[in-house]
């Protein structure tokens, strides 16, 4: 489905006509499809690309088209271990300004801090899934998400948001919030299963990942 034709299938299925919720709905399927690209590795956001290591600095930056998640960061001799945040790199190495080989990395936002800092420019290789393009025209389609696909997770994931706004405060359970979400996550478990097929090799390897 494209977006106005999503637009459309929202607002047929979400009973609340406030202008509040129906000008929130073209910025919440965006929001909805960023969140399943969060929770699931979609193939076509795959990219590999390569930084250097700085010789006086313990960053770098990545570039700027990738806006998403590491999910492999390594060089010739291997995989180097990844940090949740620079919180957690930090405590492992206090100092950050400790030379030698790379042993730990960390992104936050577009930078990429490193530990230990190597004497010569390394080449660091990456791999990671960038963050799925905003709808804008009527036209564009979520092409990162299997069509068959666009009902069950982009309208009911949408949907919920929505309904999670349209109960909040209510002191009953949020029935319709709950149907949604339930249904959405029978259709995550397809998109699972989607995913596992475009895998070809079952070596375990960095573009396993």
């Amino acid at each position: 489905m494209n977006y106005s034709e999503l637009l459309r299938e929202v607002k047929s299925v979400v009973a609340d006509a406030s202008p509040t919720i129906l000008v929130s709905i073209p910025d919440m399927i965006n929001e909805a499809i960023q969140l399943i690209a969060e929770e699931a590795y979609l193939p076509s956001l795959k990219t590999m690309f390569t930084v250097t290591t700085n010789t006086s600095a313990a960053y770098t930056t990545v570039p700027t088209a990738f806006s998403g998640k590491l999910t492999y960061v390594g060089t010739s001799d291997g995989e180097i271990k990844r940090y949740n945040n620079v919180e957690e790199l930090i405590r492992e190495f206090p100092a950050m300004d400790e030379v030698g080989d790379v042993e730990g990395i960390a992104l936050e936002g577009s930078v990429l801090w490193y530990q230990k800092i190597p004497s010569t420019a390394t080449t660091l290789t990456c791999i990671g899934y960038n963050s799925p393009t905003a709808l804008s025209n009527s036209t564009d389609t979520p092409d990162c998400i299997p069509e068959y696909l666009h009902r069950g997770l982009i309208v009911n994931k949408t949907a919920m948001l929505c309904y999670n706004i349209i109960e909040d405060g209510m002191e009953a359970e949020k029935v319709n919030t709950v149907l949604f979400e339930n249904l959405y996550q029978k259709s995550v478990a397809k998109l699972g299963e989607w995913v596992s097929k475009r895998r070809v090799n079952t070596v375990i390897n960095a573009w396993t990942i």
